[in-house]
C-alpha cells in the first residue's frame, strides 16, 4: 500500500470521531495537509475516499472546532505555520460560523484539496 493510502485510511478513521481531544484533531489537520501533498498522485478511488472523508469532517465541523478551540487558536496557528489558504481544513474556525448546509453541498464535486 502506498503512503497516501495509509494516510487516507487514518484520516477516514479520524473524521469519524469528533469527540476526541483537540490535540488529536490538530494531528488530523496536519495529516490532511500531508495528503494534499500527494494530490497529483491520487487515484480516482483515493480521491473519492478523500472527498467522502472531507464531507464527514465538514458535517461535524463545529464539534471538531470546539475541541481544537479549547487548546489552540487556529488563526495564530495558521499564521505561525504559514498554512496555505488552499488548505481549507485549517479554517474550521471560519467554517464553523457558516450556516449548516445539506451534505451534498458541502464539497463541490471533484474538489479534494
Amino acid at each position: 500500500m502506498t503512503k497516501y493510502l495509509d494516510l487516507i485510511s487514518a484520516y477516514e478513521v479520524d473524521v469519524r470521531f469528533p469527540d476526541v481531544s483537540g490535540l488529536e484533531h490538530l494531528d488530523m489537520l496536519r495529516m490532511r495537509s500531508e495528503i494534499a501533498g500527494y494530490e497529483a498522485k491520487l487515484t480516482a478511488e483515493a480521491r473519492v475516499r478523500l472527498l467522502e472523508a472531507d464531507k464527514t469532517l465538514l458535517r461535524q465541523v463545529r464539534h471538531f472546532y470546539k475541541a481544537i478551540h479549547e487548546i489552540a487558536d487556529l488563526t495564530a496557528w495558521r499564521r505561525e505555520e504559514d498554512i496555505p489558504i488552499t488548505h481549507w481544513w485549517w479554517y474550521l474556525d471560519v467554517l464553523a460560523q457558516l450556516p449548516e448546509l445539506p451534505a451534498a453541498e458541502l464539497v463541490p464535486q471533484g474538489v479534494v484539496g
